[in-house]
């Protein structure tokens, strides 16, 4: 049972408690180690790959205290934001002098398991899994590099400081995503699935390498459909390619055989919030993987203190708000509503009149916030007279996770940090999302009843529909025409995957810098009745909704559609190096 300890405490620890005993840890770095020492035994290459999986995002490594559920507000998009703009999306982002992201440490280490672990003495049999790992952080790495640069140079083998590749050109992004598609084909192949990977959902499995696939496939599908024309066009595109294999990832993981399905308790009004609340996920079916805590280990986080007296500093928008259907499942006209309906009373007629999630996600007057050791703390009002870790800008304050029993609710003080709330890497509602989505890209026949509906059931919603909806401009101007079709699917998943962290790349895979660019992100109708005697810093619009960025952003973002889809290649990098061209703008 100890060994299985391995794989369900945190990532972070996975080092320690996979060595077993001192030794290991006292060893100097394996780039010192003598080779034909270490790669004997597929416990060896266990330990090397065990290095990588701290590397997944979660708490306190993206999203500040949210994690992955703050991480579009600290990046910055249309449907959350935190307390400035993002330069990114504001066309103020300067080039980059220094290294910057433009590092290779990962994906050299990553080969060195590669050109070491034949020498393994055991039968492939005890040492597979490891392999399928090597092969799938191989994708992770590089999939960060083309999703942030585009065109990069890839390595197959670790390189030493006088290898001539050192100084090699960049290699067509084609070549790198075809690549990264076949590491991830190896890492199906060698992988183990959940039902009998040591660890279950703590440990990388054959659909954690699907799930994956299909979104690597579906960003660069997507990618180049919609950058053809621009800078970022990709020549010798071919979308389709990519878009087949996004939907068949993502339908192979539907089969009956990966036996993954939604958590639920057929408790529509709190299930889509509890799944992202458990401490365990080690049952749950839809959770294909997820980073484990423990206080006994001193490995633990704050989270629930962020989503219950305090914020982090991150608000979701009217722009996420608006994609929220009726109860009926049809469009709701928010701005007319906001017009007569404020503050309070809005949240409140919007939590009782629309998608259930909405109320999953954002708190609305009358939610229970903590009921502990601390007391019982019920949501009154939105934190705008607040600032700092406390700030909420918009009216639209975050409650995706939050469990009102957790000792941690409420505590008040951020240095608090004994939540042991687990955090979800890969879960399965993205696969059905990139399944539609993909089938829907290639004019073929959704079966909404296998994806989008299984979602909308959980919710209690009704199942899906082709509809038109008159405020979109307001919400879903992407700068082209799209099918209504398509614009309800990326609606479902704005709804489903929100505040998950998708948002930021799914701006850019869409080339829909049209969502903000000249445009501001907006807040709730606000009544100042409800703040009478309390000093609230933010405008209003002409039309009574909250307008946080109206003096930071005059004229809306000034994203530079001509430079900023791609990152800036470190100027020394190509002072080093001249092959390395520059990206568009830069």
């Amino acid at each position: 049972m100890k060994k299985h300890l391995v794989h369900i405490t945190a990532f972070s620890l996975l080092l320690t408690a996979a060595s077993c005993s001192k030794d290991f840890l006292d060893r100097p770095p394996l780039t010192q180690i003598e080779n034909d020492a270490y790669w004997q035994t597929a416990s060896d290459l266990e330990k090397y790959t065990l290095q990588f999986y701290p590397d997944f995002p979660a708490f306190g490594t993206v999203g500040s205290y949210l994690g992955l559920i703050g991480w579009d507000g600290t990046r910055g998009s249309d449907v959350q934001i935190s307390a400035s703009p993002a330069t990114l999306w504001n066309g103020t982002n300067q080039p980059v002098t220094a290294t910057g992201n433009w590092t290779w440490s990962k994906i050299r280490s990553v080969n060195v398991f590669f050109q070491n672990y034949t020498k393994c003495k055991d039968p492939i049999q005890k040492y597979q899994q490891f392999l399928g790992e090597a092969h799938f952080f191989k994708a992770w790495y590089y999939f960060e590099k083309v999703s942030a640069y585009g065109d990069v140079p890839w390595y197959t083998n670790p390189l030493e400081m006088d290898d001539k590749d050192l100084y090699k050109e960049r290699d067509p992004r084609t070549v790198v995503i075809d690549s990264i598609l076949w590491h991830l084909d190896k890492a199906a192949e060698y992988l183990k699935p959940l039902k009998s990977v040591e660890g279950g959902n703590n440990r990388l499995s054959r659909e954690a390498a699907l799930l994956f696939k299909s979104r690597v496939a579906l960003f660069e599908g997507t990618w180049q459909k919609y950058h053809k024309g621009t800078p970022f066009g990709t020549p010798g595109a071919t979308p389709q390619k990519y878009l087949r294999a996004a939907a068949d990832a993502a339908e192979e993981l539907m089969k009956p055989t990966y036996n993954l399905s939604l958590y639920s308790t057929n408790d529509p009004a709190n299930d889509y919030r509890v799944l992202f609340s458990l401490t365990n996920q080690s049952s749950n079916k839809e959770v294909i993987l997820w980073k484990a805590y423990s206080v006994n280990l001193q490995l633990s986080h704050s989270f629930q203190i962020y989503v219950s007296d305090r914020t982090a500093g991150i608000s979701m928008t009217m722009q996420q708000v608006y994609h929220y259907l009726d109860k009926s499942g049809n469009a709701y006209d928010y701005f007319t509503v906001g017009k007569t309906v404020k503050g309070n009373a809005f949240l409140t007629k919007v939590g009782q009149e629309c998608d259930p999630r909405f109320a999953q996600t954002i708190w609305v007057p009358g939610g229970v916030m903590w009921d502990n050791s601390f007391g019982k703390g019920v949501f009154k009002a939105p934190f705008l007279d607040q600032s700092g870790e406390s700030l909420n800008n918009t009216g639209f304050q975050i409650r995706k996770g939050n469990d009102p029993k957790d000792p941690q609710a409420g505590s008040g003080v951020s240095w608090n940090s004994s939540c042991e709330t687990g955090a979800i890497v890969f879960r399965y509602a993205e696969a059905l999302l990139n399944y539609a989505e993909a089938k829907a890209e290639l004019n073929e026949a959704v079966d909404y009843g296998k994806s989008i509906n299984l979602l909308r059931a959980r919710a209690g919603m009704p199942p899906f529909k082709v509809q038109s909806d008159p405020n979109r401009a307001r919400y879903a101007d992407y700068g082209y025409q799209l099918s209504d079709e398509l614009q309800e699917i990326r609606r479902e998943r704005t709804v489903e995957l929100g505040a998950e962290g998708f948002r930021y790349n799914d701006i850019r895979r869409w080339a829909a810098h049209r969502l903000l660019k000249g445009k501001r992100p907006k807040g709730y109708p606000f009544d100042p009745n409800e703040w009478t005697g309390k000093k609230i810093n933010y405008k209003t619009d002409a039309d009574g909704f909250l307008d946080p960025y109206a003096t930071a952003l005059p004229n809306g973002y000034g994203f530079n559609e001509g430079r900023d889809y791609l990152e800036c290649i470190p100027l020394n990098e190509i002072t080093l190096n001249p092959k390395l061209k520059p990206n568009p703008g830069w």
